[in-house]
């Protein structure tokens, strides 16, 4: 019978626009294994359907937690450099979304604890990075309204946080890796 293999589980967190992609393809690059952010493919499928995430902030909550959710436990069926594994957002992110907008409830507030990542590294909001797209339409004030969230998220759960320092994408990554 053969050991079943543990990866390390690494969330890059924090609110939209504050490099967390531009550092996971990076990561991607120097061959580590990556999921990307879910809510990206999942907005697009609701914009199609008519709909979008201020007027379905739960059901679109719903399939981002699902795809994040299958991301999560499939993390340890996977050969990786260094057996670690980068996530671009986690699962709290989720019940911290709803909790930024007063939509969180019993279900997505207990959630959280069902899920234990090894370690977060938090993206704070960066003005001068910050640009708007077609899934990303929060002014800079609502990036900073959502930050606090999801801090206080994952410092709700216990997991070891390091806040990443506003410095250009390749030191971004030297220190995460230097941090692991």
């Amino acid at each position: 019978m053969s050991e079943k293999k543990i990866n390390k589980r690494i969330v890059l967190a924090g609110a939209p626009g504050t490099g967390k992609t531009s550092v996971i393809n990076e990561l991607k690059k120097k061959n580590f294994y990556c999921f990307e952010e879910a809510a990206r493919d999942i907005f697009d499928e609701f914009k199609l359907k008519g709909l979008e995430f201020k007027t379905n902030p739960v059901g679109i909550s719903k399939n981002i937690f699902k795809k994040r959710k299958l991301d999560f436990e499939s993390a340890d069926q996977l050969e990786c450099k260094q057996n670690i594994i980068f996530f671009d957002r986690g699962i709290h992110e989720v019940t911290a979304y709803l909790r930024s907008i007063g939509n969180s409830s019993n279900y997505w507030d207990n959630l959280p604890s069902k899920y234990k990542y090894d370690l977060i590294f938090i993206f704070e909001p960066w003005k001068e990075i910050y640009k708007k797209d077609d899934n990303r339409n929060e002014d800079f004030s609502d990036v900073k309204k959502i930050s606090p969230f999801i801090i206080s998220i994952y410092e709700q759960s216990g997991i070891k946080m390091i806040k990443v320092p506003n410095i250009n994408i390749e030191e971004r990554v030297k220190f995460i890796l230097d941090k692991i």
